[in-house]
């Protein structure tokens, strides 16, 4: 059979007018990578781009004035493509905002964006980037559903920095190869971002259970507290409010069930314990946080099937 043909594109939008130069720089974006609306924030400049193609993979090398690309579900139903970008910035940086979390991407770092859900991506002004494209079959082996909110991979050190180092050799030199070496190439660079990114979420696994540990135990030493929200725990323990939700989000509970549950706990066990029985039901649901004893006695048979009176009676 004869070889697939390794395709190398330059476009760039030199010498045209402010509104020819942006709609054509969306018109490539949207060619060459997925649609999304492009914005200019600074005005619209020269932009270039730099692409090597092959049937099975592709990577791009672009840089541009600052631009601001977002992605939502209108264009999501338009194209349907399911699949990754690996973005990685040689220069300047890169703020990716996805369900309302935003990541900071400088260069030696690399980020893995899901494009079947809403993404915002800005870089600073005549930023160098790069990105290659992942088919989300190619996760589905052995590693879970990449989505949600953004982490930065490190493409510094050990196998990020193969990764690094061999994303850039790919786009210097990808054109003096033949396609069968460029897809050898790019198939051995998706394996190893695939391995890079498996490890990444294994990390930040351990790193988010440590974080559900604390959470627990502050929540469980504080639950009497009436104020406890997930700012004053953030505050407490030195993390964002996102990271407090992410930690949560991942054992199935958010911070507001935990605080209810372990505010109904500690008042069945004040109310099993003889030191506790004189004091009035009404107080001592003010005394584990609640700030409605209707609520409280609603919540508590809900919980145990009992209603706090029951309970003290049995």
């Amino acid at each position: 059979m004869p070889e697939t043909a390794l395709c190398t594109d330059a476009s760039s939008t030199q010498g045209l007018t402010p509104g020819d130069s942006r709609e054509r720089w969306r018109q490539i974006v949207t060619t060459y990578q997925c649609t999304m609306t492009c914005d200019f924030p600074d005005g619209a400049g020269t932009s270039d781009l730099q692409r090597l193609r092959t049937d099975r993979n592709q990577v791009l090398a672009w840089q541009s004035p600052r631009v601001r690309y977002r992605r939502d579900a209108r264009h999501m139903r338009q194209d349907g493509i399911d699949a990754y970008i690996f973005f990685v910035p040689t220069s300047g940086t890169a703020e990716i905002d996805i369900e309302a979390s935003r990541t900071s991407l400088r260069p030696g770092h690399g980020a893995l964006v899901a494009t079947n859900q809403p993404f915002d991506v800005t870089h600073t002004p005549y930023a160098s980037l790069r990105a290659i494209t992942i088919e989300r079959r190619t996760f589905q082996q052995g590693l879970p559903q990449v989505c949600g909110p953004v982490a930065p991979i490190n493409l510094q050190t050990g196998l990020g920095g193969i990764v690094h180092d061999l994303l850039n050799s790919a786009v210097r030199t990808g054109s003096q190869l033949s396609a069968h070496e460029f897809d050898a190439v790019l198939d051995r660079l998706v394996q190893l971002v695939c391995v890079l990114v498996g490890t990444e979420m294994l990390d930040a696994g351990d790193h988010f259970s440590e974080i559900e540990g604390a959470i627990r135990r502050y929540v469980r030493d504080n639950a009497h507290e009436p104020d406890l929200n997930s700012e004053l725990i953030a505050t407490a323990l030195g993390w964002s409010v996102r990271q407090i939700q992410l930690a949560l989000q991942r054992s199935g509970t958010t911070c507001r069930d935990l605080i209810k549950n372990e505010r109904l706990s500690l008042a069945h066990d004040r109310l099993s314990s003889p030191g506790y029985h004189r004091m009035p039901i009404t107080e001592l649901a003010y005394h584990c946080g609640f700030s409605s004893p209707a609520r409280f006695s609603t919540a508590f048979k809900e919980r145990f099937g009992l209603t706090p009176r029951e309970l003290r009676d049995a």
